[in-house]
């Protein structure tokens, strides 16, 4: 099953709203720029974006079209930040071969500002101790490819990205790259990467997206992060439509995907207009409006719909290049069952409406829509993605798995194969679960209960964190990013 979508029509109305209406650029700079190219600007002051500038910004698409869609193809196993991770530095043929037979995934999605505190049932700022904490547990679980920075309360904001990515390279070899937040950090990121990489404009710490807001807003401070970009010579934009459906959007499938994709859209655009040479790739992250509460979840059908509508959209007519998100995060805020219902459901969602079976259950420990992490949760949703993980593994037939004369003897015999030699010796190479036993022996009432599996999960990552070990990360390089931290504290305070 693939969705099925008239993306004619919803080309046709993705331009006229674009090409009649505009985006707001909150920029003059930008807007003047995008002014030289064609655009024009309408009488309420939004920017105007002609075909003719599309059909530009489609014709450079199609040139790296067929690399970029087999990136894309690490997305939904790898989460997009890991991904982009993996192309920046380099490593993702090593990382497709490591996982043919190692199990690695993703932790926290693009980092949380909060913390579960399952012991206490309380959710909690993320501070110092909190983020250190959550280090230690990436480097002391081995299945965790990747973690993000969380954000830590307790510092001072201006520099909290940088002295964070500090923080967590002396706890964790795994951390990813980062969201500027200040366009102003962008060159210290990048100076990071140098430092840490060892050639010139190194990226791999500058991560994050254009954000825009919805309907239709490109605002100051993404404006001035693209040109940023620009200027210290690492030209990637990665411009995210994130409406509420029903709020942000009307509240049916087909306009939120005309108002999702002419974002993206528009954005790309004057990406291009700014640096027509740049990596420029979207992302679609969506949320509905749920009428009980008012707040935006991420666990409809709607969500997943207008998320796979904008790629189809893209695919069929923009030139690809549209990145949708497997999933963003459970909308619930405690760890749990509620969460693995959300998590499997969109990612079965995800599965049906592309066609691409393959995809796995996108978990990765985050809650609230990417703001809270539980390692409690995440310890959970690895052991769903582990056991996903066994199917992929090739059957091995062979003269020794098939076994055949030590077969035909025990069938002659009438005995069970408990009594073989070679059941015993490979009994254990089976998959096994102590969180989901295959059977429960005798009439238990916490067997499968939710909190025993939640109290297991909170004991092995605190065992994890437990056995942690430093990384062997070289002191002057670690001297150097202080002195650094040191010049951007000086230029912020």
């Amino acid at each position: 099953m693939a969705i099925q979508l008239d993306t004619d029509l919803l080309r046709d109305k993705t331009l006229q709203l674009l090409g009649d209406v505009g985006i707001t650029v909150e920029h003059e700079e930008l807007a003047g720029i995008m002014r030289a190219k064609g655009c024009t600007q309408s009488p309420s002051g939004r920017i105007r974006i002609p075909e003719q500038l599309i059909r530009e910004l489609v014709a450079y698409q199609e040139l790296s079209r067929a690399e970029d869609d087999a990136d894309q193809t690490l997305v939904p196993v790898c989460g997009p930040d890991w991904a982009h991770w993996l192309l920046w530095t380099g490593q993702k043929d090593e990382v497709r071969e490591r996982m043919r037979s190692e199990f690695l995934m993703q932790a926290f999605d693009c980092g949380p500002t909060q913390y579960y505190d399952y012991r206490n049932r309380k959710l909690l700022p993320v501070n110092t101790e909190i983020f250190i904490e959550m280090m230690k547990f990436a480097q002391a679980t081995p299945e965790i490819g990747y973690i993000s920075t969380w954000y830590r309360q307790d510092v001072p904001q201006a520099t909290e990205r940088l002295a964070s990515l500090i923080l967590a390279l002396r706890h964790t070899e795994k951390v990813d790259g980062i969201e500027a937040i200040d366009p102003r950090m962008i060159k210290y990121l990048v100076e990071a990467g140098e430092i840490m990489g060892g050639r010139p404009r190194d990226g791999r710490y500058l991560a994050g997206s254009q954000c825009l807001i919805s309907p239709l807003i490109l605002d100051h401070r993404a404006s001035e992060d693209m040109f940023e970009r620009k200027r210290v010579g690492v030209p990637r934009y990665h411009p995210a439509s994130m409406p509420t459906i029903g709020i942000s959007t009307p509240v049916t499938v087909a306009s939120a995907i005309v108002i999702g994709a002419a974002e993206i859209l528009g954005c790309m655009a004057a990406a291009y207009c700014l640096a027509p040479e740049g990596d420029i790739t979207g992302r679609m992250i969506s949320t509905v409006a749920d009428m009980r509460t008012a707040d935006a979840a991420s666990a409809g059908p709607e969500n997943v719909l207008v998320i796979v509508g904008v790629k189809a959209l893209f695919d069929d007519h923009f030139g690809g290049h549209l990145w949708a998100e497997t999933y963003f995060s459970p909308s619930t805020n405690r760890p749990g069952l509620q969460a693995v219902y959300q998590n499997f459901f969109a990612g079965n969602a995800f599965a049906q409406l592309t066609g691409n079976i393959g995809i796995p259950y996108p978990g990765m420990g985050t809650l609230d829509n990417g703001g809270v992490g539980s390692p409690t949760q995440f310890m959970l949703d690895m052991e769903i993605r582990k056991s996903q993980h066994a199917l992929d593994q090739p059957v091995e037939v062979s003269e020794a798995t098939v076994l055949f004369d030590e077969l035909c003897e025990h069938v002659n015999s009438g005995e069970t194969f408990l009594t073989s030699d070679h059941t015993l010796e490979h009994f254990r190479e089976l998959w096994g679960s102590d969180l989901f036993p295959l059977t429960v022996p005798e009439i238990s009432d916490d067997a499968g209960d939710e909190k025993r599996i939640l109290d297991l999960c909170e004991e092995r990552w605190r065992a994890n964190v437990d056995a942690w070990e430093p990384p062997d990360v070289p002191e002057d390089k670690m001297q150097a990013m202080e002195k650094l931290l040191e010049r951007a504290t000086a230029e912020f305070s």
